[in-house]
């Protein structure tokens, strides 16, 4: 029988603990009639990242990157008040 993960949560946003923080980073293309996914990849790092520019407008376009913390460490997120989820 597996266990289920250990989840914190604060501001409707669930963080499974991990000894890493973990992110998402997903980049979509917008343009007037529509919008694309250009790519996905997944981050690992020992501390927190935070991004200094997630956008990039064009004549035509606009490309966004949207970058979101999956997993990181329990002491990090009881420090920065996230609640434990009860499974």
């Amino acid at each position: 029988m597996k266990t289920l993960p250990v989840r914190y949560e604060k501001d409707n946003i669930q963080i499974i603990v991990n000894d890493k923080f973990i992110y998402r980073s997903t980049v979509f293309k917008f343009w007037k009639n529509g919008a694309t996914q250009l790519d996905e990849k997944y981050y690992a790092s020992s501390k927190p990242i935070k991004l200094k520019k997630n956008s990039l407008k064009r004549k035509n376009y606009q490309l966004y990157r949207f970058f979101e913390l999956e997993y990181a460490p329990e002491h990090w997120l009881q420090t920065k008040g996230y609640k434990l989820i009860n499974n």
